[in-house]
């Protein structure tokens, strides 16, 4: 076990924080989440997704938890860039490289794999885990006033979607206003129609 490397993989996980992610920043939306934020948001969305598809959630988490590492190394890659790139295979490459020689490389492969050959209902829930997170993102910007073209974001994360519980949260989330969640807490509300 090369504890050196374990601690490099942490120092490259941490430097995800400062990546920010390249796809709503095309139609204006400014101050985009970082790699690391949406991890962790998808990884939640995969949680709560998966009890509603009957699959691991546990796992779900794990394959939506490690499906963007390898943007450590190349950015977060947005539909224009993929245009020109091979990015899946590039993506790949810089995932490989980077949990070579880690405890449970083996079990990370297959993680990988599993996102991004859906497989698995945990990989599909992951996948459909990862859109809803921009999904929710682009309602945000939409509710915040930006662009109209945001919208085009989320019309394609509709045809994406693989899950029937998914594409009915989908339905949900065009129809909420983002600030619906902080307003139905009780004290808030109670302070809100004083």
């Amino acid at each position: 076990m090369d504890l050196k490397k374990i601690v490099n993989f942490f120092f490259e996980v941490v430097y995800s924080k400062r990546i920010p992610r390249s796809g709503l920043p095309i139609v204006d939306v400014k101050n985009p989440d970082s790699v690391a934020e949406h991890g962790f948001t998808t990884a939640q969305i995969a949680y709560i997704l998966a009890k509603m598809e009957k699959a691991d959630a546990e796992h779900a988490v794990l394959v939506a938890l490690f499906h963007d590492n390898g943007e450590t190394r190349l950015g977060d890659m947005n539909l224009i860039q993929k245009c020109y790139l091979n990015t899946e295979l590039a993506e790949k490459k810089a995932f490989l490289d980077q949990i070579e020689g880690l405890v449970g490389e083996d079990e990370l492969k297959e993680l990988f794999e599993e996102f991004n050959e859906g497989k698995t209902i945990e990989g599909i829930v992951a996948w459909d885990a990862d859109k809803l997170e921009l999904a929710v993102q682009a309602k945000c910007s939409l509710d915040m006033g930006s662009n109209k073209s945001v919208q085009l974001w989320i019309d394609r994360i509709r045809i994406l979607l693989k899950t029937n519980s998914a594409k009915k949260l989908l339905e949900i989330i065009e129809k909420t206003d983002m600030n619906e969640w902080w307003q139905a807490i009780p004290g808030i509300r109670k302070e809100i129609k004083k």
